[in-house]
Formats: structure tokens, C-alpha cells, sequence
């Protein structure tokens, strides 16, 4: 009697499927590792045009409003007409609002650096012109600062006039002749750690020419004359 050939089994070895396993858990964190770095950039990507968007808008805002001040008096201090007061801080100035952010016309605008939680931020505030002259119309209005830019580690406004001999002089932080406009405006930004996009140069030329005779001030000194001549007579 012959015995049949038994034939060999056909499958998989328990070392070999542990194996596969092990080959496919790689795969499968390599994937999704991939996965994950790829959203990470990718949202890297999108607050970085988020930050430079930002940025843009800020700058171009700023430049705006700086470069269309005008010659007009918002406020009188010791007997003398403000045009334009301005340090390292702060800069306040009258210029035509935008349509969008406003209700058009010569608003009184005040941009500055103020400390704030985590850093400094820079702040927007504005108020429509009236004949008063009075600084009381500023501080009792109960209008919010709008906040332009935050996370700023560091921020410097500066100026530039004609010096004596009629050539530009250095940059100043403070600006002294509170009757007149600088000729061009500086605002140094240095933006703190966490920020993603850092702040570009920027100095601004006012559009008017810095001397500009001041018409809100005429009138005033005109009306004032007037009123001194009706008493003598």
C-alpha cells in the first residue's frame, strides 16, 4: 500500500504578518506625519498673508491720513494756534476722513503708541472738527480708540523741517513748532518675537506744502479783529 504525498500548506507565517503590520503602522505614521506637516505649513502659509495683509492695510491707512494733513488749527493753548503736535508717541493733526471710516470732511486724528498688555500697540482715534477749539471736546468724547497693530516690542514717530539754510534737517521726536507741519513724518516699528511679519520702513511727505498759510487761523484772528473794532467804536 503507498502512502500519498502530503502537500505542503499554503499561508502566511505568524512572523511574517507581524511583519506586514509593522510595514504598514510605518506607512501609515509616515503618512499621516506628512499630512500634518502639510497643514502646518499650509496654515503657517495663511496667517502670514494674514500678517502682511495686515500690515499693508496699516501702512497704507497711516500713510493716508498723514500725507493729507491740512494747515488748520483744532485747538488753541496759549494763545496760540495748534496745527500739529506730534513726539515719539503720539502725532494729532487734522485731515479728511475717508468715506468708509467716517463722515467725510477735516476730522481731528490722533494716532499713537500706547502700552498694553504683552507689548504696545499702535491706536487710531478721531473726532469731527468744530469751531470751538476747545481741548474738552476731545477728552469728553466717548468714542473707542480703534487698534491698528498689536505685538509691537518697540515704535518711534519722528519729524524732519527745512533747517536755516533751507536743506533738510535731522530726524527730531519732538516736534516744537506746534503752528506749523513737518515736511515728512517717521514711524519705526520694531514688532515683537511672535509676529510673523516685520513692519517695512516708512517716512511720509505731506501732500501740502508745510508753510501753507493756516485759513482757520485767519478767520479767527479776522473775526477777532473785527470784534476788537466794534468795541472801540
Amino acid at each position: 500500500m503507498k502512502l500519498k504525498n502530503s502537500k505542503a500548506q499554503k499561508g502566511f507565517t505568524l512572523i511574517e504578518i507581524i511583519v506586514v503590520m509593522t510595514m504598514l503602522s510605518l506607512i501609515m505614521v509616515m503618512v499621516y506625519e506628512g499630512i500634518k506637516i502639510s497643514r502646518s505649513m499650509s496654515e503657517k502659509g495663511i496667517k502670514r498673508i494674514d500678517a502682511t495683509n495686515e500690515v499693508r492695510v496699516v501702512q497704507e491707512l497711516v500713510r493716508r491720513q498723514i500725507s493729507r494733513i491740512l494747515p488748520i488749527a483744532f485747538k488753541e493753548e496759549d494763545g496760540e494756534y495748534v496745527i500739529f503736535e506730534g513726539d515719539q508717541e503720539r502725532i494729532m493733526f487734522v485731515s479728511p476722513m475717508p468715506g468708509y471710516l467716517g463722515n467725510g470732511g477735516p476730522h481731528v486724528q490722533l494716532i499713537e503708541i500706547v502700552n498694553a498688555k504683552g507689548g504696545k500697540i499702535l491706536q487710531f482715534s478721531h473726532w469731527l472738527l468744530n469751531d470751538s477749539l476747545e481741548v474738552s471736546d476731545f477728552d469728553d468724547s466717548d468714542q473707542e480708540p480703534v487698534v491698528l497693530l498689536e505685538n509691537i516690542k518697540g515704535a518711534e514717530f519722528s519729524f524732519v523741517k527745512l533747517d536755516e539754510e533751507g536743506e533738510l534737517g535731522e530726524w527730531e521726536n519732538d516736534w516744537e513748532n506746534v503752528g506749523n507741519t513737518p515736511l515728512m513724518i517717521r514711524l519705526d516699528v520694531e514688532m515683537g518675537e511672535n509676529a510673523l511679519m516685520q513692519w517695512p520702513e516708512m517716512q511720509v511727505a505731506l501732500m501740502l506744502d508745510a508753510t501753507a498759510t493756516n485759513r482757520r487761523v485767519s478767520n479767527h484772528l479776522m473775526m477777532q479783529g473785527s470784534s476788537s473794532r466794534g468795541e472801540v467804536k
